[in-house]
């Protein structure tokens, strides 16, 4: 059991160390995407999520929290998964190449006013047709990636919102995805419906 501790105690030890470095570097980037996500669900509008990666499989847990609950009883929110169908995937892959096919949902879903989230799969990138698709939608675009992949340069809309995990170590990246995604959730839920 003594061969266990060492790596056990040295991963929690490194999630606990980015999640601490995340605290004080996400709270305005946070705060931003819970207000974004609110005034479009105010407004009517809807909130579109996908990823890339295992960035796909954290967004539909993340819709999956919105049409539901995470912690408290609510009526569901409007929320659309995309790019999460393999055959559709693989029908516009084939049509027009992998990185073509969430921007291609995104273009037929999203409307002016909409919300993108884009979660980056652990090592990043992969999503820049898809932030192009939402910014040509008149869509706000938040995007939840680490420190590798995704080039910041492309989310240049006002009111797009990048979410950086300060970590290059993909399990960390996908750990905190995971948190952020269901603080986001809880924060969405209070300021709408606050203690419905």
């Amino acid at each position: 059991m003594d061969e266990l501790n060492d790596p056990v105690q040295l991963w929690f030890t490194h999630h606990v160390d980015t999640v601490y470095r995340s605290l004080d570097a996400l709270q305005g980037p946070l705060a931003a995407a819970t207000w974004s996500i609110r005034d479009t669900f105010l407004a009517g509008g809807k909130l579109l999520t996908g990823g890339s990666g295992s960035g796909c499989a954290l967004s539909q847990l993340f819709s999956s929290s919105l049409l539901s609950r995470l912690s408290m009883e609510r009526p569901p929110l409007p929320v659309v998964p995309v790019g999460n169908d393999p055959v559709v995937l693989g029908a516009i892959s084939d049509g027009y190449g992998y990185p073509e096919a969430l921007a291609r949902h995104i273009q037929a879903v999203a409307s002016p006013g909409d919300t993108v989230l884009l979660v980056t799969g652990a090592t990043g990138g992969g999503l820049a047709q898809a932030v192009r698709a939402a910014q040509a939608r008149e869509a706000r675009v938040i995007v939840l990636g680490g420190m590798a992949g995704q080039d910041p340069s492309q989310l240049s809309g006002e009111d797009d919102i990048e979410i950086r995990i300060p970590s290059e170590e993909p399990a960390r990246i996908s750990e905190c995805q995971l948190l952020i995604l269901n603080c986001l959730v809880e924060l969405v839920e209070r300021e709408i419906f606050g203690s419905y």
